[in-house]
């Protein structure tokens, strides 16, 4: 009742937000089309110089603004109803009419139907005429008013989709104007998006999304449990902060405060520092959760024991089947809770750390070929390195979530021994080489086939001989050993560092146990995400380990039998 509490409150409160963003557009639009009708030059463009919005757009958002103030209202009366209807459909008209004027290069006389351009001289010819992009936007937000109460069996509620289309058009404009990048507010200075209408835009993709937040993807953030919580609290800085630090640099860049490779020092730094902050934060909610669904898997299971051993008490019976029904929606809602997060981690976390990734990459490709260029080349080259390790954080949490839930997915084939060893070490090799190790194999003469998941084993192979190789000191050697039995395959790891102390043997496969004083840093997932991916393909995993005289590694997986001869 909590929860159903709890979302009910967050609706109602997304609705009314909505409502103050259609009246917030709708008082823009009023005060821009009383610029032009009293011609009032600052007000069309905020500052000279830059684009203005135009009679039209205008228009368009004060018929949108008050389409999305009636759609936000609980029971709006039906002459309202029917005036949103028309008021979007004129949008969808006045957009698509311009559209063709585009499209076709005519002019239908639509640009200054209600105001004259006094501008007639401009660089394409169409005084009064909205941008490409604006008309795009009113043209797909025409639609999402359209259809807000439209559900496909395919897509689902395609408003959503529209309005986010919308608001990530309006979001690059946006950042053009941020990062003094016109080109990316239109296709010449005349027809480009005014800056008070990508604000607008925005205020108005939010408000749709908000006007129906219990349905479809907004469902999650709207949602009572930890995951709705985490998406509120974790979806504004996952978009709002990139934006804001690489804009403020770039500014203090272009105002010669410091030189490009500090620029982008800053700019890694505060990506990674921000984007480690929010996967921590998703990583101890998800813990929390996990921690909760398992006491009360405990007490269920303890509840069953009691009420076996007193069934013949009735009351006591009713009194413990009782709890064990709660304790069963406990652990249910514990485990709704986990995966919520594990999308929030899995969508609003991985796809700002993929952009990063490309935007550094392009940064890179467009370097100078001299000194300086080297030089920030070493830049880009930490940021690729920081995001690597960022998004290796994540899959690793990922891989727990789903070890944890039993829900790891796994392609089990028959494989050579030889071949998935040989090949799993190709790319461990230049790494033993970079260290100065050597890495050797001891192959059996005979061949024998496993059955598992070969991308699985690469990983579990990568974890053991990547960790040797950094606890292992220059000029040492880690030994890959595969040994046949009757009904498995032992594959051991051998290394000759300094071993692991014994106290900390039956601790080291635990979640986020890492062996003090090495001086090496991980996260603790490793070793446990190899042992559990091992058991879930049939196997076992352990170590043995003497101060002083190295560690090995053995983990093994089912033999896969030799067909019997033909006779």
């Amino acid at each position: 009742m909590a929860g159903e509490q709890i979302a009910e409150r967050v609706s109602v409160l997304l609705r009314r937000l909505s409502r103050v963003h259609g009246a917030v557009v709708m008082a823009v639009g009023l005060v821009v089309l009383t610029a032009w009708v009293f011609d009032l030059t600052s007000l069309k463009g905020l500052r000279p110089g830059l684009p203005t919005m135009k009679a039209n757009t205008a228009l368009c958002f004060i018929l949108s603004g008050a389409a999305l103030l009636i759609a936000g209202l609980t029971r709006p009366p039906p002459a309202l109803r029917r005036a949103s209807v028309a008021s979007a459909v004129l949008v969808v008209l006045i957009s698509s009419l311009t559209l063709v004027q585009y499209v076709l290069d005519v002019n239908l006389g639509l640009d200054e139907l209600l105001v004259v351009d006094p501008a007639r001289h401009v660089e394409l010819g169409y005084p009064g005429r909205m941008a490409p992009n604006t008309t795009l936007c009113f043209l797909l937000l025409g639609m999402a008013l359209l259809c807000l109460e439209m559900e496909t069996r395919v897509v689902g509620w395609p408003s959503q989709y529209l309005a986010a289309l919308v608001g990530v058009i309006s979001l690059v404009g946006l950042a053009g104007y941020l990062y003094g990048q016109q080109e990316f507010t239109g296709i010449a200075r005349y027809t480009q998006m005014a800056v008070h209408t990508t604000a607008c835009f925005l205020l108005l993709a939010l408000g749709v999304l908000e006007a129906r937040a219990t349905r479809g993807v907004m469902r999650v953030v709207s949602g009572p449990g930890l995951g709705g919580a985490l998406a509120r609290w974790l979806l504004p800085p996952a978009f709002v902060l990139p934006i804001l630090i690489v804009g403020v640099v770039l500014w203090a860049y272009r105002s010669a405060a410091f030189p490009l490779p500090f620029a982008l020092a800053l700019i890694a730094s505060g990506n990674v520092m921000i984007f480690t902050v929010l996967v921590w934060a998703a990583a101890f909610a998800l813990d929390r959760a996990e921690s909760q669904r398992l006491r009360g898997e405990e007490e269920r299971i303890g509840l069953q024991a009691r009420e076996q051993a007193a069934r013949d008490e009735a009351t006591a019976q009713q009194r413990e089947r009782t709890r064990a029904e709660n304790a069963e929606r406990d652990a249910q809602r514990a485990v709704r809770e986990r995966e919520d997060i594990l999308a929030v981690v899995s969508h609003d976390l991985k796809n700002p750390l993929s952009s990063i990734g490309m935007s550094t990459r392009l940064l890179r490709r467009l370097l100078p070929e001299d000194e300086a260029g080297e030089r920030m080349r070493k830049h880009t080259h930490t940021i690729e390195r920081s995001v690597e390790r960022m998004d290796r954080l994540i899959r690793d949490l990922l891989d727990m979530a789903s070890l944890q839930a039993n829900q790891v997915k796994l392609n089990l084939e028959s494989h050579e021994v030889e071949e998935l060893v040989r090949e799993g070490l190709l790319l461990l090799e230049p790494l033993a080489v970079e260290a100065s190790i050597e890495l050797r194999t001891r192959l059996p003469p005979e061949h024998c086939q496993v059955r598992c998941d070969r991308d699985r084993f690469f990983q579990v192979l990568s974890n053991l001989v990547g960790n040797a190789l950094k606890f292992t000191p220059e000029r040492g050697t880690v030994t890959v050993e595969v040994v046949p039995e009757a009904s498995a395959v032992r594959f051991l790891v051998h290394d000759t560092g300094p071993g692991i102390p014994a106290e900390a043997l039956p601790h080291l496969f635990e979640r986020f146990w890492r062996v003090e004083g090495t001086g090496k840093k991980g996260t603790g997932l490793g070793l446990s995400i190899s042992r559990g991916l091992v058991k879930a393909q049939g196997g076992t995993m352990d170590v043995r380990s003497e101060q002083g005289r190295g560690s090995t590694f053995c983990f093994t997986l089912p033999r896969v039998s030799a067909p019997a001869p033909q006779g």
